[in-house]
């Protein structure tokens, strides 16, 4: 593996016939990368009207997008500069792009062993601060719900209904089954937007030993709706992220390592206060179930049976390699930290048999998930990578199920029973179910 400097944040182009945008990278000069995102829906063009179309404006928003793109490609070698060639980086803003890769990639630099101390320092090639341009303002009344087939979203769907709003629904990446099959009970129309990563460049360099992991998916898709936002009159954005996103895994170098910190309240809010400040004037990206916790969020998801066998919330149907994705027409895979948290939160809210019909098995019943139901409940490791909510909401949920199933002999539950429910009181559960319920 032969070391980088620095990672160069380049140039980028604009098709404004075809909406395409294609952006580029190096490190040293001496590897290069390209990726493209097409702005043109990918279904139903009629539907989504172009509203604003302003090249220069454009430009602007593409030049922030291009920033947070770029970490999909940095992380390959974490490098201490990063030159942006694009535009003009005042202190806030380099202050902003360091937080966002550095903490984005916290889960990368613990798996990774890699010590991020001097790491992702900002410089720009362009020192006028004079041509920092400010907020566009721009023609906008619609609402755009980030839509990825999960709970969360399909829970601000029905939110976002009872406040008799109109809305689309908006997929970002690449069109999945699972998308189509949640969007039917919604009756909503999504817009889809395609990105093409720079796969073979990435492979070549992961081949030759370069580091791969997890990165800030969600803070990035928050660059692009603003660009959506602007082309075709979104006003607000809403994403789906709830309060236990806050919760990080562990520490590492002072860093408190989050597998969702680009979900967490900090991130939304400095989003937030970026976007108003150098993207788009009065553009709203926010959450309407912040508040909430996420069994509270799957409390409000029970009252909508229609959606219980459209929905997922195992990131296995997002998987590229044959080894990890899921097959035919499964949408969950029973295994991994995601479904046996929200087997657990559902099953204290739905009939056992709903349940196990929706997993196609009975979770608790599986010997082989004692580990990862320690780590959930907070016996043993840290939080699992993966958005889950914290062993308070497992605690809980358990408590609710042993009250309405009474003896179960499952593994799980006699896990649960022993180690976590001997220990409390019934108003150690009391107070809990105040805290993450509201009761």
């Amino acid at each position: 593996m032969k070391p980088f400097s620095r990672f160069i944040i380049s140039h980028f182009e604009w098709d404004k016939s075809t909406l395409e945008a294609k952006f580029h990278y190096a490190f040293d000069d001496q590897e290069h990368f390209s990726e493209t995102i097409n702005f043109s829906p990918l279904k139903n063009t009629s539907d989504f009207p172009l509203i604003n179309q302003n090249t220069e404006a454009i430009h602007q928003l593409l030049s922030h997008l291009h920033i947070a793109l770029g970490v999909s490609y940095y992380k390959l070698y974490p490098t201490a500069e990063i030159i942006v060639e694009t535009i003009p980086l005042s202190d806030a803003m380099k202050d902003f792009w360091h937080n966002f890769y550095i903490k984005g990639l916290g889960e990368f630099f613990y798996r990774n062993q890699i010590n991020p101390t001097g790491l992702a320092q900002f410089l720009s090639t362009e020192n006028r601060q004079e041509n920092i341009a400010s907020a566009l303002e721009y023609s906008a009344e619609k609402v755009l719900i980030l839509f990825g087939g999960g709970k969360d979203s399909l829970v601000s769907v029905e939110l976002t209904k009872q406040k008799n709003l109109s809305f689309d629904l908006f997929s970002f990446g690449k069109e999945y089954p699972l998308h189509q099959l949640a969007q039917e009970p919604t009756g909503a129309k999504r817009l889809i937007i395609q990105r093409t990563l720079d796969l073979p460049q990435i492979q070549k360099l992961l081949a030759e030993g370069y580091y791969n992991g997890h990165l800030p998916i969600t803070g990035i898709i928050c660059f692009v709706t603003a660009v959506v936002s602007y082309l075709y009159g979104y006003k607000s954005v809403i994403t789906s992220l709830e309060k236990s996103a806050d919760f990080g895994n562990t520490e590492y170098h002072g860093l408190n390592i989050n597998h969702q910190r680009s979900k967490s309240s900090e991130f939304e809010e400095s989003f937030r206060n970026y976007a108003q400040t150098y993207l788009l004037k009065n553009f709203e990206c926010k959450s309407l179930i912040r508040n909430r916790y996420e069994i509270k969020v799957v409390q409000e998801f029970s009252k909508y049976p229609q959606y219980f066998h459209a929905f997922s919330s195992c990131n296995r149907n997002f998987h590229i390699t044959t080894c990890t994705k899921l097959t035919g027409d499964q949408l969950r895979c029973g295994e991994c930290p995601k479904c046996a948290f929200v087997y657990t939160m559902l099953r204290a809210f739905i009939e056992k048999s709903e349940v196990n019909d929706i997993f196609g098995a009975d979770l608790f019943e599986k010997v082989d998930l004692i580990p990862l139901f320690k780590e959930l409940l907070g016996i043993e490791g840290i939080k699992p990578f993966e958005c889950v909510g914290t062993n308070e909401e497992m605690t809980l949920a358990l408590w609710i199920i042993s009250k309405k199933e009474k003896k179960s002999d499952s593994p799980i539950m006699k896990l649960f029973e022993e180690k976590v429910k001997s220990r409390m009181t019934d108003s150690d559960f009391d107070l809990l179910e105040k805290k993450l319920l509201g009761k």
